[in-house]
C-alpha cells in the first residue's frame, strides 16, 4: 500500500494537534458564516436570501454542536478520521446548498469550496485529504447542477482547480507525515549507538506488557546490562574512546538477538534487552550468549527478570533485574 495512503500513528503530540484542529475548524466555520452573512445582507434583494439565511443558521447550529463534543475523547478514539471526514462532508453539503441557491457556478461564493480543502490539507492525514478533495469536486458539481444554466467549460475549469488543490494537499500531508515519522524515530533512538533510548524502550516495554495481557500470559524476559569499569575507559582514554566502545558494545549485543528482541541504551553504560515470548530457560540461554558476545568487547554484569515469575509491571521487572544485576556484581567482586 502506498505510504501516503496510511494513517499516521497516534502519539501524544499528534493527538494534541488534532484536538487543536477541532477548535481551529470551528473558528474557520464561524468566520465563513459571518462573511457569507454580510454578503447576503448586502445583496438582500437577490434570489433565495431567506433560504441562504436558514442554511447559515444550520451551519451555525452545526458549529455549536461540534463545540459541545468531547474533542479530546474523539481524537483518541478509533473513529477519529471518520469524525473529521463526516464533519467535512457536512460542511461541503451546506456549502453546496448555499452556492447552489446563490447561482451555482455563477456565484462568487464558489471560492468557499477551497476552504475545507485547505483545512484538510493542513490537519488531515493524506488519505483523508484525498477523500476530502473528491468530496469537494462532487459538491461543487452538485451546486452547479442545482442552480442550472451552468457552462461546461466554467464548471470544468473550477473542478480542475479544486482537484489540483487536492493533489497539492495530499502531497503536503504526505511530506508532513514523513517528517513526523522521522522525528518520532529520532526522539526514540539513542543518537550514539542507534538502538532505542530510554523513552523508546519504555514505550516498547509497555506495548509488550499489553501483549502479555491480550495473549493470555505470553512470557517476556528482561535483561539489564552494566559495563564493568567503563568510567576508567573515559578517564584514561577519553570520551571519544568511551563513545566508540559503547558503539561496539551495541553492535556486539545486537548480533545475537532475534528480530523480535529489543535492544536499548538506557543511559551511560547501561543497556537493556527485551525478549518477547522467552520464558526463564530461554532467557538464561540468551543471557549466556549475550555475555559471551559482550566479553569480546568489555566485561559486564547482567541482571535477569522474567514475566510473570518476577513481576507483572515494568517497575517490578526492572527492580527484580536490577537486584539480580547487583548480586552478579557482588559475586564478581568476591570471586
Amino acid at each position: 500500500m502506498a505510504e501516503w495512503w496510511s494513517n499516521p500513528e497516534a502519539d501524544d503530540s499528534f493527538l494534541q494537534f488534532r484536538e487543536r484542529s477541532v477548535r481551529d475548524g470551528m473558528w474557520l466555520s464561524l468566520v465563513v458564516i459571518l462573511i457569507v452573512l454580510v454578503y447576503v445582507l448586502a445583496s438582500w434583494h437577490s434570489w433565495h436570501r431567506v433560504l441562504i439565511t436558514v442554511l447559515l443558521s444550520s451551519a451555525l447550529a452545526s458549529t455549536y454542536g461540534v463545540s459541545k463534543l468531547p474533542a479530546a475523547a474523539i481524537v483518541r478514539s478509533r473513529w477519529r478520521e471518520h469524525f473529521f471526514l463526516v464533519w467535512s462532508a457536512a460542511d461541503l453539503t451546506l456549502i453546496a446548498a448555499i452556492v447552489g441557491a446563490d447561482g451555482g457556478s455563477q456565484s462568487v461564493l464558489g471560492a468557499i469550496f477551497f476552504l475545507p480543502l485547505i483545512f484538510a490539507s493542513l490537519s488531515y492525514p493524506a488519505r483523508s485529504v484525498a477523500i476530502c478533495g473528491v468530496m469537494s469536486v462532487l459538491a461543487y458539481a452538485a451546486a452547479a447542477l442545482l442552480a442550472g444554466g451552468a457552462q461546461a467549460d466554467a464548471v470544468g475549469v473550477f473542478s480542475a482547480l479544486l482537484a489540483t488543490g487536492a493533489v497539492m494537499g495530499v502531497s503536503q500531508a504526505s511530506n508532513r507525515e514523513r517528517q513526523r515519522r522521522a522525528l518520532a524515530i529520532l526522539s526514540r533512538s539513542d543518537p550514539l549507538t542507534g538502538c532505542l533510548n530510554r523513552r523508546g524502550f519504555t514505550e516498547r516495554f509497555e506495548a509488550e506488557l499489553s501483549d502479555h495481557v491480550r495473549h493470555d500470559g505470553r512470557p517476556l524476559g528482561l535483561i539489564v546490562i552494566d559495563l564493568d569499569d567503563f568510567k576508567a575507559v573515559n578517564d584514561t582514554l577519553g570520551h571519544a574512546a568511551g563513545d566508540a566502545l559503547l558503539c561496539r558494545v551495541a553492535v556486539a549485543l545486537g548480533e545475537d538477538l532475534r528480530p523480535s528482541d529489543v535492544l536499548a541504551r538506557l543511559g551511560g553504560d547501561e543497556f537493556a534487552v527485551l525478549l518477547p515470548e522467552a520464558g526463564p530457560s530461554q532467557m538464561r540461554a540468551a543471557a549466556e550468549r549475550l555475555e559471551r558476545r559482550l566479553g569480546l568487547v568489555i566485561s559486564g554484569s547482567l541482571g535477569l527478570a522474567s514475566l510473570p515469575e518476577d513481576g507483572e509491571s515494568a517497575e517490578a521487572l526492572h527492580h527484580s533485574a536490577d537486584a539480580d544485576l547487583y548480586r552478579s556484581k557482588q559475586a564478581a567482586v568476591v570471586a
